[in-house]
């Protein structure tokens, strides 16, 4: 036990943060919450089985498009006011608050003796998804260390494709109703632990409540974690001008806030448009058009596996190779997948229809590796903490409305343009992806969530205050000021906590003073 305390030391020392148990725990946990996303996905598995039952009540071709496309109506419903009610409550409260009741909203499904009863489970399961989709990856982004991030943040949706596969093993094995009956037992352990993560240290000091965040970071970092050093790298990125949606939707007037915001509002949007959802719920048609006669089980279960494989080497890599290398190349690659499949379609060249089949499975393993788990990753770590609860909402919410209008749309679209002119439409639209990331989005591999804070900051700005939060007081320095090169404070780095801690023990001296007055002289 001292060796290994000492080896923490060490770490700390080094400018790394240990990784706790407690760290551990809670990342598996808030990551888990979107099992729920993959199971829902997955549960329309069932619907021919609901179909063949008409013992409680008859269900129509009407209703399974309803019931498919609730998850996504209530998802731009939802994802809004998701955004607000976490800013306002806390995100991992509202996380609590709605995965508590999610086993009651399964069995509410698998027992309805109405059909309306089966819609109303359903709405509320998409309900509680729109949440996570909101709030999970921004909480994940401000509970782990930068070291480890990029694995953090692909673990949702690994969680998400274990999820997947398991509805569509449960809708294989058992009756429609039985087969929701067991979803539920997953969540009931997951709603337990959820109780073990604290709440966000940002949130806290947004709302003024210091102590609070301190013991937030105490439980994250542990007995040999640098807490006040990390809380004042936190304090230095957050105002008390950020503590209500109104104020974070001014901060969104900005520049450098609104940008992030944008560049991942078209990643999101642009990755819809490439054919991800069309790919994936309708694998079986695809496949049939491609000239291959598929059992549709197998069919679905084969992608889904390959989806998970690509997933585990998506986080075993992430934080070795970068976000941006991978995202870009993923992008191309799925792009060039799409556009063979739907040049050979169009062109109906005979004897080749092993072509789209392999372009298909080329852009399933590709989505997986980068163009799936990336951008839900940029969405923790890129959006600036001034507006990461609105951002995220509003991406979400862009995401949401775009799911559904392409899944919609999309077998009228190819009785229309056929499935060759279509698959080359979803390949551009991936491709730009790739130019957008490559030109305009930065790496954050081993980035602070404070580093990331002053990547679309003009080179012109130079910020000299080292605590947003004492509002008209800036640091002076005895004619000394940060060069706008210097390195941001940093997770765990002790020199610039030093420095900070100087300057706030001099505080008194420059109360009152305004602030372009404590500015060194050039």
């Amino acid at each position: 036990m001292e060796n290994q305390s000492e080896d923490r030391k060490q770490e700390a020392g080094n400018g790394k943060t240990p990784l706790t148990s407690r760290q551990v725990v809670c990342l598996a946990a808030v990551g888990g919450t979107n099992f729920l996303n993959g199971m829902m996905s997955g549960w329309t598995a069932v619907l021919p089985k609901l179909q063949e039952d008409t013992s409680r009540f008859t269900v129509t071709e009407d209703d399974v498009s309803w019931l498919v496309s609730l998850t996504f109506i209530m998802g731009f419903v939802i994802s809004p006011l998701a955004g607000s009610v976490a800013e306002y409550i806390g995100p991992r409260r509202l996380l609590v608050i709605t995965m508590i009741p999610v086993a009651g909203f399964w069995l509410l499904q698998a027992f309805s003796p109405y059909l309306w009863l089966l819609y109303l489970g359903r709405a509320l399961l998409a309900s509680t998804a729109a949440v996570m989709y909101t709030v999970v990856q921004p909480l994940v982004a401000e509970l782990c260390p930068p070291r480890i991030r990029g694995l953090a943040s692909v673990l949702p949706e690994l969680f998400g494709c274990v999820g997947l596969l398991a509805s569509y093993l449960l809708a294989s094995l058992l009756p429609w109703d039985m087969a929701t009956a067991v979803a539920a037992a997953p969540f009931l352990p997951l709603s337990l632990m959820i109780l073990l993560v604290p709440e966000s240290p940002y949130w806290l000091v947004r709302k003024k409540k210091i102590d609070a965040a301190e013991r937030s970071l105490r439980l994250l970092l542990g007995r040999d974690g640098n807490v006040a050093e990390e809380l004042q790298a936190i304090r230095s990125t957050t105002t008390l001008r950020q503590s209500e949606v109104k104020d974070q939707a001014r901060e969104l007037r900005k520049a450098h806030n609104a940008i992030p915001v944008v560049l991942m509002l078209s990643v999101f949007v642009l990755r819809e448009l490439g054919g991800k959802g069309p790919v994936f719920n309708y694998t079986v048609y695809v496949f049939r058009r491609a000239g291959a006669q598929l059992d549709a089980f197998y069919c679905t279960v084969f992608v889904g596996v390959a989806r998970l494989a690509s997933t585990c080497v998506s986080a075993c890599t992430l934080d070795l190779v970068g976000r941006k290398p991978l995202l870009v190349a993923t992008s191309v690659i799925c792009a060039v997948s799409e556009g063979v499949a739907g040049a050979f379609l169009f062109l109906e060249v005979e004897g080749a229809a092993w072509v789209p089949l392999a372009s298909v499975i080329v852009f399933v393993i590709s989505y997986g590796i980068g163009l799936g788990p990336i951008p839900w990753a940029y969405l923790g770590e890129l959006l600036p903490t001034p507006v990461r609860s609105v951002g995220a909402a509003m991406i979400t919410f862009g995401y949401s409305v775009t799911y559904f209008a392409v899944n919609f749309v999309f077998l009228k679209v190819i009785s229309s343009l056929g499935l060759g002119l279509t698959l080359l439409v979803f390949g551009t639209s991936n491709l730009i992806i790739g130019l957008l990331v490559l030109f305009f989005v930065p790496e954050t591999k081993g980035r602070t969530l404070q580093d990331m804070e002053k990547a679309f900051l003009s080179k012109k700005v130079v910020q000299v205050r080292s605590n947003p939060l004492d509002h008209g007081r800036a640091p002076a320095e005895s004619g000394k000021s940060r060069d706008k090169g210097d390195p941001p404070i940093a997770f765990g780095r002790r020199n610039e906590a030093a420095e900070a801690a100087r300057t706030t023990g001099r505080k008194e001296e420059n109360e009152g003073k305004p602030e372009m007055a404590l500015l060194p002289a050039t």
